[in-house]
């Protein structure tokens, strides 16, 4: 009877230490276990697992499915020393459970405590106007940063977000870095129009330029004829003037020389110079003098003007 109570006791422990040691796992856990002594052993599920409970002990039960990690309001310095506060998501997973018990005490905080220190490094060697621009070139240079820091520690960073780019100074940054390009358009456009304005005056001066020749070239080709017209007219009423006289019986001679007399009567009245001509009474052709002689007089008599000329000149040099 004795033999029936110690396997019925025997068989009791033999399913309670069952009981204790059999787990079910879902698909995305995983155990790991040490031993009893404090050795590591290794990682087991999904499914049903056995654990016993007399030499060994399970350290964590993993989660082996996507995590978020959200750093919030992360204060950085840019390179050209405006400090900005930016906002990242990191998306990460474990992939060897051990490793990751074995050597960090809290993934997610290590996790985050990287993506911090990596972030004001990346934002530490970009200037301000490139931080605001070019966030993607932030995540990607961030996440590269993060795959050799966290596959020490059997974690896979999957995905790095700039959530938000925020602060007082990034603010007016932005809004001064639109109205600087709102102010180059308009420098554009203004330079544009300008320039068309200038390229359409420029054709409307060459064009009254060609008007302006091409006036000028009308003008004269009409008082070249107006001359020519004017010429013509004066020969022809020189021949008329002869031929009268001729028929009258005057001798070619005597008009010839009538005609300079004339002649330079004329141009001593439309000159504005004073002269004084003094001629022999008694001479032959009373007192007439040929076109000649005039012209010679009125070379070498001074005008008025040559006259004043002349005394101003005197007057300077007496003053000297």
């Amino acid at each position: 009877m004795w033999v029936w109570v110690l396997a019925i006791l025997l068989l009791l422990v033999v399913l309670g230490l069952a009981k204790r040691g059999v787990e079910r796992l879902m698909e995305f856990e995983r155990d790991v276990v040490f031993s009893i002594t404090g050795r590591y052993k290794g990682v087991r599920g999904p499914g049903l697992i056995f654990v016993n409970p007399l030499t060994e002990v399970v350290r964590m039960r993993v989660d082996m499915r996507e995590k978020r990690a959200t750093l919030r309001e992360q204060e950085c310095i840019t390179k050209d020393s405006v400090p900005v506060r930016v906002s990242s998501i990191v998306f990460y997973r474990i992939v060897d459970p051990g490793k990751m018990v074995v050597t960090v005490v809290d993934a997610e905080r290590a996790i985050l405590d990287i993506v911090r220190t990596t972030l004001r490094a990346v934002i530490g060697e970009m200037p301000l106007a490139e931080v605001i621009a070019k966030r993607e070139k932030i995540a990607s240079q961030l996440k590269e940063r993060l795959l050799g820091e966290a596959e020490r520690w059997g974690i896979e960073v999957t995905t790095v977000e700039i959530e938000d780019l925020s602060a007082g100074k990034v603010e007016d940054a932005m809004s001064l870095r639109k109205s600087e390009v709102e102010l180059a358009e308009a420098e554009r456009r203004a330079a544009i129009i300008k320039a068309e304005g200038e390229r359409e005056a420029a054709e409307a001066e060459r064009e009254a330029a060609l008007i302006r020749a091409k006036a000028e070239k009308e003008a004269l080709i009409i008082r070249a004829e107006g001359e020519k017209e004017a010429q013509i007219l004066r020969a022809e009423g020189v021949f008329q003037f002869y031929k009268k006289m001729s028929e009258i019986g005057i001798p070619a001679s005597e008009i010839a020389l009538r005609f300079e007399h004339v002649n330079a009567l004329r141009m001593l009245t439309e000159s504005v110079n004073t002269k004084l001509v003094i001629t022999e009474a008694g001479a032959e052709g009373g007192g007439r003098l040929s076109f000649p002689a005039l012209r010679f007089l009125e070379d070498v008599i001074p005008t008025k003007e040559q006259v004043e000329s002349e005394r101003r000149g005197e007057e300077k040099r007496e003053g000297r």
